[in-house]
């Protein structure tokens, strides 16, 4: 009788069992499809920006930028995209601007950019995809050399590391890197710092295009 009645509770368990182990992974599955869509939506987003900002940076270019800003308010304040502003490629802190269009910037709401320190300070916690696009130039003949961009928070965690090799010769190099980072506390800060391993003396050929140089959040589950 004890055996019939281990037998009939284990058949019981049996489907609970399964029943559970299938909600999970469904939930798994749909948490995953959900954070993709996500992903994607800030991917379109930013490569449509980074299409219409590529074409030239002039104030028709800057009006684009806002063109497109305007198109969904809600992308317009979880978007925030900064220009490179110092050619020079050396170590330290990297200065950026945002670009201006009209009475707007390209700074959504959610984001504040504080010029004198170089930090973007984030206003809402939550998953964000970062990504940042160097584009170099020779002005003559330029050697082999090494520029890196890591961005850190608050916390002095790096979060984002982009690493250029620039070879030798004179033709442009264009590199981009993408991160999708959670940044659980409010307020969190970002900063960028860049490091430059100059491999000759004569390396100071190369040059940061300023006008295709910039870095681009936007919020992934907002």
């Amino acid at each position: 009788m004890s055996a019939s009645a281990d037998v009939e509770s284990q058949s019981a368990a049996r489907p609970r069992g399964r029943c559970l182990d299938t909600f999970l992974i469904t939930s798994v599955v749909a948490l995953f499809v959900m954070f993709l869509a996500g992903l994607g939506g800030a991917l379109l987003f930013a490569k449509h920006l980074e299409s219409q900002m590529n074409a030239r940076r002039t104030p028709k270019s800057s009006g684009q930028v806002g063109d497109i800003l305007s198109e969904n308010s809600y992308k317009g304040q979880n978007f925030a995209y900064l220009r490179a502003t110092d050619s020079k490629l050396k170590n330290g802190t990297m200065t950026w601007e945002p670009i201006e269009y009209g009475d707007s910037q390209s700074v959504g709401a959610l984001y504040d950019y504080n010029n004198q320190q170089s930090v973007l300070k984030v206003a809402a916690s939550g998953s964000y995809f970062l990504y940042v696009q160097l584009n170099f130039s020779c002005m003559h003949k330029c050697p082999e050399d090494r520029f890196t961009v890591k961005f850190k928070d608050q916390n002095a965690n790096t979060r984002l590391t982009c690493s250029v090799t620039l070879p030798n010769g004179t033709q442009p190099v264009s590199h981009t890197c993408w991160s999708v980072l959670t940044l659980s506390e409010k307020d969190s800060r970002l900063l960028a710092g860049s490091e430059f391993t100059e491999f000759f003396e004569t390396s100071v050929n190369w040059k940061l295009e300023l006008n295709d140089s910039g870095f681009g959040m936007f919020r992934v589950d907002g």
